[in-house]
């Protein structure tokens, strides 16, 4: 996550050098366009109007930037086509149209320099270290998750702090007559005391796949962090430390495989979808799942805002002596690609989304924790939870923002688990794969 080994061509230096300041008479509308007393870029509109592609995954919810989209297409006369992709396969489609030429004008991907090195970043992304105006709207802590070691940074955040962790039904939990738990021996008791009021405790979408790697990475800060600390982080980053080597990793196979076959999860536990899971947890027929935060607009959608706010709480994953540790993460980043047909306009684009205007439009729309300095956002009572905790020192950014190696196929992995049951042959399973994708993107120590 922390370098990249591709060296910059010099027809790719030109065009990072044409959209960020201009080659030869060429230059953005917002590059030659004063700024509002608001912040928000006073845009030209176009003499020559185009139409943007923007891709996301179709994971992410598409409201609020239709709504900054419409702003923009009528002070600027461009338009914009959204375009999303599955979100399973939206890192490898990507790939793929970078690989044949079809670049999107602009898209949002997951945050994290590993992006970086998927896509050879020196060679086909635009670069924004140097967009004074940029990020001194974005507080520092969220530049420095996107910044190379040698200072580059190929991406500008956009949204929220993400957070996961365990989503529960309050009036689930006050009938039972149960409080969100002090430690995690504290949550199985909780569990026990819901199942035998006939309510399931859990609900894991393995079906789905993605949704099992979030008990743990969220287990993962609770958990590993405290032990390994960030000595350990940069060990597994160079390969001088092993999944298989640290206790705490197998531990939380265990605590997983245990909360299956006490019986704690729904049942066909094989069967289990994201979607039915929003309903159940909705309907008040589970109490709790290990979840992101994702979550939270779907179920306005499905059950209302009141329903989000009075109804749906929030913990950590709990350790062994306390309520633990929040997990966050760095928003989506969005990226240009420097070889896109407007990819001028897109620049332009993405400073008008960070606006304080459109800030503001967008946490409206989808309210969570910001990222930009002075932006307003009404936070429903579980984000507060997580908001709180981050002030209180009581969070850490997930583990996969932070390492370049990623945990290779660990939905697949997980789903062969909660049939095998094997903790030993699955965290032996995660190990390879993890040294196999670090030797893959030709990292130190992984050579061999």
């Amino acid at each position: 996550m922390r370098r990249t080994r591709t060296v910059l061509s010099v027809s790719a230096a030109c065009l990072i050098t044409l959209s960020v300041a201009g080659c030869g008479n060429s230059m953005s509308n917002t590059d030659r366009s004063p700024t509002a007393a608001s912040g928000t870029p006073v845009l030209v509109k176009a003499k020559s109007p185009v139409t943007l592609t923007f891709v996301i995954a179709n994971t992410v919810d598409a409201t609020p930037f239709n709504k900054i989209f419409k702003s923009y297409e009528a002070k600027s006369g461009n338009k914009v086509e959204l375009q999303a992709l599955p979100g399973g396969d939206f890192d490898n489609m990507i790939k793929t149209r970078f690989s044949t030429g079809d670049f999107p004008d602009l898209f949002l991907m997951q945050p994290g320099t590993k992006q970086y090195v998927k896509l050879r970043a020196e060679e086909t992304l635009r670069e924004w270290s140097g967009d004074a105006d940029v990020w001194k709207r974005i507080i520092p802590s969220m530049k420095e998750s996107q910044t190379t070691a040698s200072g580059k940074i190929f991406g500008v955040p956009f949204g929220a702090t993400g957070m996961y962790g365990v989503f529960y039904n309050k009036d689930v939990f006050k009938d039972v007559g149960v409080e969100p738990p002090k430690n995690y021996a504290d949550l199985l008791t909780i569990a026990k005391k819901i199942k035998g009021a006939g309510v399931t405790p859990f609900y894991e979408g393995v079906k789905d796949g993605w949704p099992a790697q979030i008990f743990y990475l969220t287990g993962w800060v609770t958990n590993v962090d405290p032990v390994v600390k960030d000595e350990g982080i940069k060990k597994l980053e160079t390969n001088e430390l092993k999944l298989t080597n640290i206790p705490e990793m197998k531990d939380l196979f265990e605590k997983h495989k245990e909360l299956k076959d006490l019986g704690l999860y729904q049942e066909n536990v094989l069967a289990g979808t994201y979607e039915d899971m929003q309903n159940k947890l909705g309907e008040g027929k589970v109490a709790m799942s290990f979840m992101l935060d994702g979550l939270i607009p779907q179920l306005e959608k499905k059950f209302g805002k009141s329903f989000v706010t009075d109804h749906i709480g929030f913990f950590p994953f709990p350790s062994a002596t306390d309520v633990g540790t929040a997990m966050i993460t760095p928003p989506n980043q969005l990226m240009v690609p420097v070889k896109a047909k407007h990819a001028a306009e897109a620049v332009d684009l993405i400073k008008f989304m960070i606006s304080p205007e459109m800030v503001n439009v967008y946490y409206q729309i989808q309210p969570s924790i910001p990222i930009f300095v002075d932006a307003k956002s009404e936070l429903y009572p579980a984000q507060q939870t997580v908001k709180n905790m981050i002030d209180a020192g009581k969070a850490k950014i997930n583990v996969q923002n932070r390492l370049t190696p990623t945990f290779a196929d660990f939905q697949k992995l997980l789903q062969n688990f909660f049939i095998s049951g094997d903790v030993d042959k699955t965290i032996q399973e995660l190990s390879a794969n993890y040294e196999k994708d670090g030797k893959s993107k030709l990292l130190p120590g992984f050579e061999k």
